[in-house]
């Protein structure tokens, strides 16, 4: 807290100096046998020219109080609330400032513009995020839980090829099922090299992170697509046992994917009207920049 006009902070209580909450060293007793007021503003214990106004006895009994050097008052200014930063400077108080100091720190990964970017689909862009953080309630996570007698976890399977255990890399994209959604649509965007493994769609996110072509932006779209319909599509089957063909999800993925792009402004570059053409989007659905 930086001192102004000392009306707004009370004395005892509240976080005004380094020795705060004065409260806590000297006993309510103590402040109104010498005379206080438990409700005082620091502006009620400082003289004119800046020295405090408590007992000399109290330097003695209460040494710390030696600490808190004398403060000009400043009467025609409020008291401001300060925030000090990781290098112990005060700063203006602001939630942004908090959260600068108080959050956790880590290298930047390399995958987080694949992630996060303008053109994204937010609710498939955070799906995506849980499953690279391996977040998602898969079985094999489950399963290290323990969640309960009434769910014999020994006996799942993935509901999707009714094989084995579902997990992050099961489902992402070596699942039957899965795998099949992901051969129908990775295709379209000239991904035939990057396989039906995790790691693979990994190292291909990572090695094209910062690259802003036009190609490389409908290919992360396309990846969180699929992540989050074949997500979906699991949760569907185990919890409201509808059921759609590899081919239906992948025809829903591929008008998702369709649908964003239409959204886009293209130029006039000749390598654009060949992603119209391969998504077959007519140039009369789509807006034109003119530069």
């Amino acid at each position: 807290m930086s001192i102004r006009s000392g009306r707004q902070n009370n004395v005892w209580s509240d976080n005004w100096c380094t020795c705060s909450p004065i409260r806590s060293l000297i006993s309510p007793r103590a402040i109104a046998n010498a005379g206080f007021s438990l409700d005082a503003t620091v502006a009620d214990i400082v003289a004119d020219d800046g020295q405090w106004l408590w007992p000399q006895a109290w330097y003695d009994l209460f040494p710390v109080l030696i600490n808190i050097g004398s403060i000009q008052i400043t009467p025609n200014m409020n008291d401001r609330f300060c925030w000090k930063d990781l290098e112990g400077n005060l700063q203006g108080f602001s939630s942004w400032e908090v959260w600068n100091c108080l959050r956790n720190r880590r290298n930047k990964v390399l995958w987080t513009n694949s992630v996060w970017f303008s053109q994204c689909i937010p609710r498939h862009s955070f799906h995506l995020w849980l499953v690279i953080k391996n977040k998602l309630k898969t079985q094999d996570r489950m399963a290290i839980w323990e969640a309960g007698s009434a769910t014999n976890l020994r006996l799942m399977c993935c509901p999707l090829c009714k094989f084995d255990r579902d997990s992050r890399d099961h489902l992402f994209f070596q699942c039957a099922y899965a795998s099949e959604v992901w051969r129908s649509v990775r295709h379209l965007v000239h991904m035939e090299n990057v396989t039906d493994t995790w790691d693979s769609i990994m190292q291909w996110m990572e090695l094209n992170a910062n690259s802003r072509t036009m190609d490389h932006i409908i290919c992360n779209i396309l990846v969180s697509a699929s992540t989050y319909f074949v997500w979906q599509e699991r949760n569907n089957r185990l919890f409201s046992h509808n059921q759609r063909s590899a081919n239906v999800l992948a025809k829903i993925v591929i008008d998702t994917v369709r649908l964003r792009i239409m959204g886009f402004r293209f130029g006039r570059d000749p390598n654009q009207k060949k992603i119209l053409d391969r998504w077959l989007i007519s140039k009369n659905n789509i807006e034109v920049d003119p530069g």
